[in-house]
């Protein structure tokens, strides 16, 4: 058991801390978050993030050679990102309706989408999508 805890320290101290990465990047752009499967050598000295150019930041280990591109958040991305009501893959009651007569079935989202908005989905028995709008969480009508 001993041998397993002390294989894993060394593990990970061969590999960069991406939490403290993240924070770091934080520190300089409203930057999208990085990805936590990453397996980064450890950088021997700090890591350079360069100031944004365009839509991204760019981090690098001259030490090591190692060079990340993170893609900057654009403004009121958050806000997008808090509204969406059907995420793709999600299972979605689709509603059609008229004088007298309503119809649903269910259906899978091809595509995210926030209330209001358009987006793809598929019947469990037909390959074509069709597009529907987006009421509530699981709720879309055609």
């Amino acid at each position: 058991m001993l041998s397993l805890l002390m294989l894993f320290a060394a593990t990970s101290a061969q590999f960069e801390n991406l939490e403290i990465l993240d924070q770091n990047i934080q520190l300089h752009a409203n930057a999208e978050p990085l990805d936590k499967r990453l397996k980064l050598a450890r950088c021997p000295e700090n890591p350079i993030i360069a100031p944004v150019v365009g839509d991204a930041v760019i981090v690098r280990c001259p030490a090591i050679g190692w060079r990340l591109r993170v893609p900057v958040r654009a403004a009121g991305a958050t806000d997008k990102v808090a509204h969406i009501i059907i995420r793709k893959g999600d299972m979605v009651e689709c509603i059609t309706s008229g004088p007298g007569f309503a119809v649903s079935t269910q259906m899978i989202a091809l595509d995210d989408a926030a209330a209001g908005q358009s987006f793809r989905v598929k019947s469990l028995t037909s390959p074509t999508p069709m597009t529907a709008v987006a009421k509530a969480r699981g709720l879309a009508t055609f």
